[in-house]
């Protein structure tokens, strides 16, 4: 709960990683899987219940990780076609009057900063962690020119948890369903697009990377070593 409010999260875990070759969220960084890295962040105190969305594929993989061995208190549900749908599943499946989405590769979240967006999520109704670019991010068309740049002192890099209030959540995934909605977007992007209600941008940290290439995994592993050695994040392999 946070205030008067009961929180659901959704952990969407249902991709397929075609850009990583393999399923990036059964990979150990320092023994622990991806999965499971992510999701205890996700459990935490002022959330009453997480939701994963899975590749029905990976099911019982995934319940063997999260359930019988971890004994972590979640709901497997299956995803779908599009990222939206899986998170639209997992809506389904959650009662919270308040929805937090996070991805399932970023699991260096931080517990204050999922306390900041779901704060900032309460009070504005739509929220997000992100952090300001430091490259300059050019606009291409589809022939692969270039037609513009991004203003850096306005651009940032956007990433989860999103936090949303469900009646928010709920009217952009039933439009975005009904126009076939396909274009790769997250959470925000439809809220902002079917509801016209403005999202919140929250400060988070470098810390909090989506593993996609195994470059990223490399980094993960550099990030949890940092963490484990300086204290800094808990490390998940000593938790029950």
């Amino acid at each position: 709960m946070i205030g008067t409010h009961r929180v659901s999260a959704i952990v969407t875990c249902a991709g397929r990683a075609t850009r990583f070759g393999s399923n990036k969220l059964l990979v150990p960084i320092d023994g622990v899987s991806v999965l499971e890295r992510t999701v205890r962040q996700v459990v935490h105190p002022l959330i009453d219940e997480v939701v994963v969305t899975v590749n029905a594929d990976f099911r019982g993989v995934y319940r063997k990780i999260l359930v019988e061995d971890a004994g972590l208190p979640v709901t497997l549900v299956d995803g779908g076609s599009e990222r939206f749908v899986s998170a639209w599943n997992g809506l389904a499946a959650t009662t919270g009057d308040i929805v937090l989405v996070h991805d399932g590769v970023r699991p260096f979240v931080r517990s204050e900063h999922i306390e900041r967006v779901l704060e900032a999520g309460v009070s504005e109704g739509a929220a997000m962690l992100g952090i300001p670019t430091v490259v300059q991010l050019k606009l291409v068309d589809d022939d692969e020119y270039v037609t513009g740049s991004l203003d850096r002192a306005h651009s940032w890099l956007g990433q989860t948890p999103q936090v949303f209030r469900r009646d928010l959540l709920e009217h952009a995934y039933r439009a975005a369903l009904r126009s076939e909605y396909r274009r790769v977007s997250d959470d925000a992007d439809l809220v902002a697009e079917f509801t016209g209600h403005r999202v919140r941008i929250v400060l988070g940290d470098d810390d909090n990377i989506k593993i996609t290439t195994r470059n990223d995994l490399a980094l993960a592993e550099v990030i949890q070593r940092r963490r484990s050695g300086s204290g800094a994040g808990a490390d998940v392999s000593s938790q029950p």
